[in-house]
């Protein structure tokens, strides 16, 4: 009995020891992850999904090559989501990987998002810690390689392994835990159909203060958001090519040319599966869908007949739209209106008071979406520069929404501003900001609450897009300079009050880096003397 004590004993202190190595990596890896992410997020509680009996055929054709793939002639192991602005990526990707989750194929996913409030979506920086805590908690990889002890093991030897560049990254968190000897990927083949998703790679940018270049001579060269992205794609390269490296990946963005040129090249070419989401997969039935289904919830809240709209201005919405889904879902939140209980809603712009309005305002507009050398977002920009025309003071409300962008992509000048701190700043009287952005419900959130810590968000980059380019929004344009202006104007010209209305130490805290907003790339690098 006396050994068979010991063993138990020996086996408890093993395992409690173990497990307080498990709970200590979790913990390290939770402090330097982005937890938004992920995609079950509760910061991507309202991403767009793909409705029931929408994009089936890209979901089928994903899926196909994440149970199928490997039995190719010449299998890849990444999938290059792709297609312009607008064609639904993220919608599509999303519901992605929930159907793996659900199957028990999804390893680890990360959304980039170029408009989070938080900095750690739109950078490199927590990319393999994110990814990693998600394998290091996943119960499927508990028996596979020890992987978990594996990974304990590398954190607690080199606590600053965060520090390495992003291949040192993978290399030290994913590809090291499961090598033991020289193993394949062949040991462990229930893996073999998992997959690691990554959303919005053209958003990730570079932040200032996150790293650098180093020249010839020690000179300190600018980098750009090009060089990262580059760099996460070399990194997932290297790693999805490891013979130890069990997983699949998918990635998705818009097809620029960084990002192209990566991909058309040397291994990665060869490694790479080119999915463009184009006409092949009808989205033109999908957006009927969604355009019926939408049009369902409306008549249902506003009590309207069966037969509005007519099948010929649905019909009509899906050719303006010409196979892009942010067409058809600013559409529709433009047409619905506010959401239900909003406690701020603008004054309803005369004409425009109805869904039944709102519609025949869309489909008055024309386009030149069927004839030839058209430019592809026309119909897109035509149906925004629409949209904010219902402002009163449709200039005012741009220099509003363009000095907003300025906040969201300052990089580490300043840390995200609350709604509430940015109405102190630029409200000439209290609720300005409702008269000015309550009419653009449709394309940019406005927090309600007065008192809450929650920030502005545009619902899809393709907006701003468009009002940062001259040659799509015309005579609504307004420049870094403009923007620079009216800004420090606004806020030179509130500075008293302001003191006056918030705690001192958070007026320190939140405006100090005010003066530093008018030297970014945004502002075109142009300092302000007051």
């Amino acid at each position: 009995m006396g050994p068979n004590h010991g063993t138990i004993n020996q086996n408890s202190g093993a395992g409690e020891l173990e497990e307080e190595s498990y709970l200590a990596a979790l913990d390290f890896l939770s402090k330097h992850m982005a937890a938004g992410a992920i995609h079950d997020s509760k910061e991507r509680c309202d991403a767009p999904k793909c409705l029931p009996e929408t994009r089936v055929a890209v979901q089928d054709e994903i899926l196909s090559w994440i149970t199928d793939g490997h039995h190719d002639a010449n299998p890849k192991r990444i999938l290059w989501v792709t297609g312009p602005a607008g064609t639904g990526k993220t919608a599509i990707l999303g519901t992605i990987a929930e159907r793996c989750k659900a199957e028990g194929m999804l390893g680890a996913t990360f959304f980039f998002s170029s408009f989070s409030g938080s900095l750690a979506r739109r950078s490199k920086t927590h990319l393999v810690s994110t990814l990693a805590y998600q394998l290091l908690e996943h119960e499927g990889l508990d028996q596979a390689r020890q992987f978990r002890t594996r990974l304990c093991q590398a954190i607690r030897r080199n606590p600053a392994i965060l520090e390495k560049h992003l291949q040192g990254q993978f290399e030290e968190l994913i590809l090291l835990p499961f090598r033991q000897g020289t193993p394949t990927r062949t040991d462990y083949p229930h893996l073999d159909q998992m997959v690691i998703i990554i959303d919005g790679l053209d958003e990730c940018n570079y932040v200032e203060g996150e790293s650098e270049l180093v020249g010839s001579g020690g000179n300190r060269a600018h980098r750009t958001k090009e060089d990262e992205q580059r760099e996460i794609l070399s990194a997932i390269l290297h790693a999805a090519t490891d013979p130890s490296f069990p997983f699949i990946v998918i990635i998705a963005s818009r097809p620029e040319l960084a990002i192209r040129e990566f991909f058309s090249t040397g291994l990665a070419r060869d490694s790479t599966k080119e999915l463009f989401l184009d006409k092949k997969y009808n989205p033109d039935a999908d957006i009927r869908l969604f355009y019926e289904s939408k049009f369902s919830s409306i008549r249902r809240r506003f009590n309207l007949p069966p037969n509005w709209p007519s099948i010929e201005d649905v019909l009509q919405l899906v050719a303006n739209a010409s196979g892009q889904f942010i067409y058809a879902a600013t559409v529709m939140r433009f047409v619905e209106g506010p959401p239900p209980g909003s406690q701020d809603v603008a004054p309803a712009v005369p004409g425009l008071r109805t869904p039944h309005q709102r519609l025949e305002r869309i489909l008055a507009l024309r386009t030149r979406a069927h004839t030839s050398n058209v430019r592809p977002l026309e119909a897109l920009d035509i149906l925004y520069d629409s949209v904010v025309r219902t402002c009163s003071e449709p200039l005012l409300s741009m220099k509003w929404l363009r000095a907003i962008s300025i906040f969201a992509s300052a990089g580490g000048l300043i840390r995200p501003m609350p709604a509430r701190l940015v109405r102190l700043w630029w409200e000439q009287s209290p609720g300005e900001e409702v008269y000015i952005l309550g009419p653009l419900s449709s394309l940019i959130y406005i927090p309600s609450d007065p008192n809450c810590g929650e920030r502005y968000s545009f619902h899809h980059k393709s907006f701003v897009d468009f009002f940062k380019d001259e040659s799509r929004c015309a005579d609504l344009y307004v420049s870094p300079i403009q923007t620079r202006d009216f800004m420090s104007h606004m806020y030179f010209r509130n500075m008293d009050n302001l003191f006056g209305r918030i705690p001192k130490r958070t007026c320190f805290q939140d405006s100090r880096g005010f003066p530093a907003l008018l030297q970014c790339p945004e502002m075109g690098g142009i300092s302000h003397s007051a």
